[in-house]
């Protein structure tokens, strides 16, 4: 069995952390694992970040700003060419995060494409942070776009850590910046008065890291009124590509795709689920999180070297999974991920399930719809007021649940209409409760009740057995 990859270290390091707060604070949702189900307080945990491409989409900012950007090394976009890397961060950012990790190749051009909504804005101010600060005006075109470009000198010096961050900061319309850098005694003052502030005299503070300092030069200019848009610059030696994967049976995974990695240059696979959770201190990850592969590059067609692996998934669940493909050679840093669905095949004729007192529960006619055929959740599920659901994982107060013996879950609205099948995936194994909401699992063996101020909000179902 190999060992997992340091980021799944690290990953299941901060779950346990996450894990031991929940049971520590004093909450009325208590965390726990019942009926198959993970219960999460609304706001009090949030799974780990798993880096993987987003659907295109363009967003503003507090200040109506646009910006763009996607990281050049980047496992959902093919290579352009023959080995010729993508070195140009444009692609619409998705949610309304104003935080972006780029990965950037060392020793070649880098460019970050950003746009502003408001004519009247000719020009953004650029800092860099990376041990000393330095500010550069870039003009706005007539198209409102921008670049900010670093030369192959500028990125050869980059930290493999992240520890060099791009601040691109938005006036006010037409072209008033709040907030400058007085170069003369290096220090970020407020234009207009000249002086400093108590969050920009921070930036000064003895042995702070860029990636702190950039947190009070924000909120510096945030306070003062502009906007800003932060990027973390991490330097990589290779780029890595990952061949699309489509939806798979548990079994085996092929992962292959191309790099620009020498022949011989270890990597090693991993392959996990993408929504994390709080677990006991004691947890069998194994249906989650598939033993680590390991590889060598090869030679590939036209000058493009390859890899490829197999990796053994017949132990996980159906889900989502992070595909992670990441360089072993301590002196090349190169990584890149990618999303499979691992989908179990229905089976004809189900095992008995679990058993449930139907008699307990006071539930309306539940009339099933055989014409819907069962789809993967968009993520882990989550209780919300009738009429604000926004996607297929999101229930409104009072829904049905049942997870039958066949693993498909299917969800009634309060009525007992059957209005969505689901796969009985790592998903739907973890549920966002509202805050203040109780949990009972004991009442009815193999059910639980989410209660809010004494109605229930949910009822869930499970005939299908736990994994082994």
């Amino acid at each position: 069995m190999h060992l997992p990859s340091k980021k799944w270290l690290c990953i299941i390091g901060l779950i346990i952390i996450i894990g031991l707060v929940l049971l520590c604070g004093t909450m009325l949702s208590k965390e726990r694992s019942v009926s198959n189900l993970y219960i999460i307080p609304a706001g009090v945990f949030s799974p780990p970040s798993l880096s993987y491409p987003a659907p295109p989409s363009t967003i503003a900012t507090p200040a109506g700003i646009v910006t763009t950007t996607t990281p050049p090394v980047n496992a959902s976009s093919p290579v352009p060419g023959i080995g010729v890397p993508v070195m140009t961060a444009n692609t619409p950012a998705s949610g309304p995060d104003t935080r972006s990790s780029l990965d950037v190749l060392r020793g070649a051009p880098f460019t970050i494409n950003g746009t502003v909504d408001n004519l009247s804005i000719t020009k953004v101010q650029v800092w860099v942070l990376n041990g000393t600060i330095t500010t550069t005006s870039i003009p706005v075109m007539p198209d409102r776009t921008f670049q900010v470009t670093f030369d192959s000198r500028e990125t050869d010096a980059l930290s493999r850590t992240y520890a060099s961050a791009v601040l691109v900061q938005y006036p006010l319309p037409p072209d008033h910046f709040a907030i400058s850098w007085d170069s003369n005694r290096s220090e970020a003052i407020e234009t207009k008065s000249g002086n400093t502030t108590p969050l920009l005299a921070h930036l000064k503070d003895p042995g702070m890291y860029p990636t702190t300092q950039v947190d009070y030069l924000e909120q510096g200019i945030r306070a003062a009124g502009d906007s800003a848009k932060i990027y973390f610059l991490n330097g990589v030696d290779g780029w890595i590509t990952i061949d699309p994967i489509s939806p798979v049976k548990p079994g085996t995974l092929v992962v292959r795709g191309n790099t620009s990695l020498s022949v011989g240059t270890p990597l090693a696979i991993s392959v996990g689920t993408v929504n994390m959770h709080p677990t006991p201190k004691i947890y069998d990850w194994s249906h989650e999180i598939a033993d680590e592969g390991t590889t060598l590059v090869d030679h590939g067609p036209f000058g493009v070297n390859r890899y490829s692996v197999i990796i053994d998934t017949s132990h996980l669940n159906t889900g989502k999974y992070l595909v992670s493909v990441e360089s072993r050679d301590e002196n090349l840093q190169a990584d890149a991920d990618s999303i499979v669905e691992l989908i179990a095949e229905i089976p004809a004729n189900p095992a008995q399930g679990n058993y449930i007192n139907w008699s307990r529960l006071a539930l309306p006619d539940l009339v099933v719809n055989k014409s819907l055929t069962p789809v993967m959740l968009e993520g882990e599920l989550r209780i919300v007021p009738h009429g604000t659901p926004a996607g297929n994982n999101e229930l409104p107060y009072g829904s049905i649940i049942v997870c039958a013996p066949d693993a498909v879950c299917r969800i009634f609205d309060p009525s007992g209409v059957q209005t969505l099948a689901v796969y009985n995936s790592n998903e739907a194994r973890i549920m966002e409760v509202p805050n203040g909401a109780m949990i009972d699992s004991g009442t009815v063996g193999n059910v639980t009740f989410i209660r809010l101020n004494g109605d229930v909000i949910l009822t869930k179902i499970d005939e299908y057995p736990r994994s082994p």
